[in-house]
């Protein structure tokens, strides 16, 4: 059963920006684009940078490490590290996660144990 866990207050995630917040554990990025909250693993698939260092641009975060390109509503691979270009492309997009906003609150919803 999923449970809706408190990650912030909107107001620390202002329009266009990203941040890193731990919870259970957990680091997770956090996503603002225009007003609308998104949540992923802050660890790029690839091998493990921090996304919430990364540079955010309308839906897209580029890891700051190797230049792979998310998009982040949907956690897809748009661009993949450099390294990758030249064989088959591999999709190991974000991990993303459900969000909700209560009052003035950010909630992310994870899988109960």
């Amino acid at each position: 059963m999923a449970k809706h866990v408190r990650l912030c207050r909107i107001e620390e995630v202002p329009a266009g920006t990203v941040k890193a917040v731990g919870l259970e554990g957990r680091e997770f990025a956090v996503f603002n684009v225009d007003g609308r909250f998104y949540v992923a693993n802050d660890r790029c698939p690839h091998e493990g940078a921090p996304l919430s260092t990364g540079c955010l641009e309308g839906e897209r975060i580029s890891c700051a490490w190797h230049g792979a390109t998310f998009h982040v509503p949907s956690g897809k691979t748009l661009e993949p590290p450099a390294g990758e270009k030249m064989g088959p492309p591999v999709d190991r997009g974000l991990t993303t996660y459900r969000t909700r906003v209560s009052g003035e609150e950010l909630e992310v919803e994870l899988e109960g144990e």
